[in-house]
């Protein structure tokens, strides 16, 4: 199953669409998202969501059944070619509802920028739940060789990318 992520980097910023993971369950797919698109980047929040649910897409998905009327995220591309990010929600009975309040709320020229999703199909995880970012520990890379004073100067480097990593954390 393929799960499209949204990442937020900052803590008043919006949940920007960053790629997607492939994972049988929700609880993987936020593990998989946290190490594929939670690592390199600040990151507070990532969402998941299934992709077969997020209308808009790929054309007309099943967005799932509605029983009256719920609430749907909206996401709306930012630029032509450029990332869907999270711009509000609407309340809704049917995805051709969400998708009408969501382009008169938040659309533009373009009707296909636009995605929706019921929001009771949007996992979450946050800086709460795990430890984002950081730099990966480089020290297996250290080269050995006779000539020391350049491999010093990386481990060196590295060290203090570690300890600004963890400062930054909140770690030390």
């Amino acid at each position: 199953m393929i799960w499209e992520v949204f990442r937020q980097s900052t803590p008043d910023g919006a949940h920007e669409h960053c790629g997607n993971v492939h994972a049988p369950d929700r609880e993987m797919a936020k593990q998989f998202s946290v190490i594929q698109h939670g690592r390199r980047k600040p990151t507070r929040s990532l969402w998941v969501a299934p992709q077969e649910k997020v209308s808009g897409v790929y054309g007309d998905e099943d967005a799932g059944p509605v029983d009256g009327e719920t609430d749907w995220e909206v996401f709306r591309q930012a630029k032509a070619g450029g990332y869907h990010e999270h711009c509000g929600e609407v309340s809704a009975d049917g995805v051709d509802a969400a998708k009408a309040a969501a382009d008169e709320a938040f659309g533009d020229d373009d009707p296909n920028s636009i995605w929706v999703v019921q929001s009771r199909y949007v996992g979450e995880i946050t800086e709460e739940d795990v430890t984002f970012g950081g730099t990966t520990n480089k020290a297996y890379r250290f080269a050995q060789t006779y000539n020391v004073d350049p491999a010093a100067e990386e481990v060196a480097a590295s060290e203090s990318e570690q300890i600004e990593a963890e400062r930054r954390r909140g770690e030390s």
